[in-house]
């Protein structure tokens, strides 16, 4: 039987707010500020540009005829000169921000990117894209994501329309703070955060990090990355590891292969295409067994600084990028050690991206032998892969580039290619010798990793791989983050690193900021959803942590329990209008006030007549619900 409104809706208040429960979700990427996009809360529809769309079965045609040793396409750009002057919509907020949107559909994408020139946000102004059905939102973009040059570019996004919002700070310029160059379109599978890993991706031979063959190597996984490939108009997945150097300096210094930035028709990657490039931390899976994708943490824009060569693919097939930006302590860098010994060890794993897919880890427990991929002897590993508890990893197009490590978690060499596969699994994979790699492509800097990884010319064999002891870490905690308004809450400070400065903000809160380590207690006397900021920085780095809509300041109702008579405390101030409600355990209004104007704080409710019994107080504004329990008793 359906339920009268009214008790249904109590119900709904009863069971699921009885406990006031809090999961804020925000996803942050590409050193995103996280919020909610404006358009979140405006009413109406945008309408949306179509792209002409690529012919996906050639596509799949060519990429079916290409060559060995080359990387893994899955996705062609479609160019476009898009700005806030001449395409898009502007719509208003509630609270009466001019918003500009721009909807772009390519028909039968997997994923839509976009690519970004002449990108020079104001402070203050910020840029969301998100997914038609808003499942898959990243940003807010600011001008922290300034880049010299002016490129930029984001994560894909999912689903083949997606929408496009910027908001720009009061007074701002006429001129356009960027221009959308291209759009990327996805024509391979690929996973997105939340959704359940499928089939569609690598072999079902692969096996995830999660399982039990990654526990001895828990700290070098966390330095391989997933990389976004930009080549002129295609683009590629491919692998990297972040490496470790003789200065310990922790600069971001990330390996891959070198055939990773060179297309099929051997054109390279320019410079403008790998300030574009994105590269993915901690794109895995948290379960052996499948799982859901864990939210995307990404850094766009890298320089070249040293590769194998420039002609062909006769050398180790190493290509070493510095990241424009240090990585965020959020994303838990380790920066792999190296050996260059040459050994050939009998055991060890490779850890990689088959297909782009999350995080696998391939075991080998017979001895590597000298092989070669080109002309020239004695440039590369063979490996052969085992079977192990989990399965029976061996590589696929996206591995390329991917680390070779040995035994003690050392990274040894970078994969160029090879033949196993799981409809292969004896095929044999060569990885580009770090030994080789170090002086032997070439005389000069640019052709060799010795110079970068060794910069204090200490003629190590061998270097351990290492967290970033110099970065500093922000970290906090609130006495509680749910609290009566009118109350207080003290803020400790957790950071690590040895901060040498602080800065704290709180929305909403008295005082609204503080530059000492330990702010004490923070008054709120307004209801809300509040967000705490803290900022810390010492003679190495800086980090940033924000909670968005952290604090949760509810209404007050005392005397609790009561006989007779009960107040609703609303705060020192409200410029919203408020409505009240109080049901009974059968879901009857008992009390109602309706669009009242905060002026006394406070509500003086007569409840002498009620029968004794548990009770639930609603308080609604504009943006928020609350809901407090009452306890009624007889004397």
């Amino acid at each position: 039987m359906r339920l009268p409104m009214n008790r249904r809706r109590f119900l709904r208040l009863f069971y699921i707010f009885l406990f006031l429960t809090v999961i804020p979700v925000v996803l942050h990427a590409q050193r995103s500020n996280g919020g909610d996009p404006l358009s979140l809360r405006i009413a109406g529809s945008i309408n949306a540009l179509f792209l002409p769309a690529p012919d996906v079965w050639v596509l799949m045609a060519e990429d079916n005829s290409r060559e060995a040793g080359v990387p893994e396409r899955m996705g062609i750009s479609i160019p476009a000169d898009f700005n806030i002057l001449n395409s898009g919509e502007w719509l208003t907020s509630e609270n009466g921000t001019r918003v500009w949107h721009l909807k772009l559909t390519a028909e039968g994408a997997i994923g839509l990117g976009l690519y970004f020139s002449h990108y020079q946000l104001e402070p203050g102004a910020r840029l969301y894209v998100y997914s038609a059905d808003k499942s898959h939102i990243i940003g807010a973009f600011t001008d922290a994501n300034n880049a010299p040059g002016g490129l930029f570019a984001t994560e894909v996004v999912k689903g083949d329309c997606i929408i496009i919002e910027y908001s720009g700070p009061a007074g701002s310029r006429e001129r356009p703070p960027f221009e959308i160059s291209s759009v990327l379109y996805v024509y391979r599978p690929m996973l997105f955060p939340g959704d359940a890993r499928n089939t569609q991706g690598a072999g079902s031979c692969q096996v995830n990090t999660a399982c039990p063959e990654g526990n001895e190597y828990r700290d070098e996984i966390r330095s391989v990355v997933r990389i976004l490939i930009r080549n002129g108009l295609a683009s590629y997945w491919c692998t990297g590891t972040i490496m470790n150097n003789s200065a310990s300096d922790y600069t971001p210094y990330l390996l891959t292969a070198d055939h990773c930035a060179r297309s099929g028709n051997g054109n390279y990657s320019s410079p403008a295409d790998v300030a574009q490039w994105i590269f993915y931390f901690l794109y895995e899976s948290p379960e052996c067994g499948g799982g859901t994708v864990l939210p995307n943490k990404t850094l766009t824009g890298a320089v070249k600084v040293a590769s194998s060569t420039l002609t062909g693919n006769d050398g180790s097939d190493f290509y070493l990028l510095r990241l424009n930006d240090n990585i965020p302590p959020a994303y838990e860098p380790y920066y792999s050690g190296w050996d260059i010994s040459g050994q050939l060890v009998s055991s060890g794993v490779s850890i990689h991206h088959p297909a782009g897919d999350v995080k696998k880890i391939s075991t080998y427990t017979k001895p590597l032998t000298n092989s070669q991929w080109g002309s020239s002897p004695g440039t590369h590993f063979r490996v052969g892969w085992s079977q192990t508890v989990s399965g029976h990893g061996t590589t696929e197009g996206g591995s390329s580039g991917s680390p070779l490590l040995n035994s003690r978690g050392k990274v040894i060499g970078t994969l160029t290619g090879g033949e196993s596969s799981c409809s292969n699994l004896t095929g044999f994979d060569f990885y580009g010798k770090l030994a080789y790699s170090w002086t032997s492509n070439g005389s000069d800097d640019t052709m060799r990793l010795k110079p970068w990884l060794d910069p204090l010319n200490t003629g190590l064999v061998e270097l351990n791989g290492s967290y970033n002891a110099l970065q500093v870490v922000a970290r906090f905690k609130a006495d509680t983050s749910v609290i009566a308004v009118g109350s207080s809450i003290g803020f400790t400070d957790l950071s690590i690193g040895n901060p040498n400065s602080w800065r704290w903000e709180f929305e909403g809160g008295e005082p609204a900021s503080s530059n000492t380590a330990n702010p004490g207690t923070v008054s709120y006397n307004r209801l809300g959803v509040y967000t705490v900021k803290l900022f810390v920085t010492n003679e190495y780095s800086a980090d940033s942590l924000i909670r968005e809509e952290y604090i949760h300041v509810v209404p007050e109702v005392f005397p609790n329990p009561s006989v007779s008579e009960l107040f609703v405390y609303l705060g020192m101030e409200s410029a919203d209008p408020v409505t009240i409600h109080i049901y009974n355990s059968l879901g009857q209004i008992m009390f109602q006030r309706t669009g009242w104007q905060v002026g006394n704080r406070f509500e003086h409710i007569d409840c002498s007549a009620w029968p004794a019994g548990l009770y639930v107080v609603e308080v609604r504004n504009v943006v928020h619900s609350y809901t407090r329990k009452f306890l009624k008793t007889s004397r």
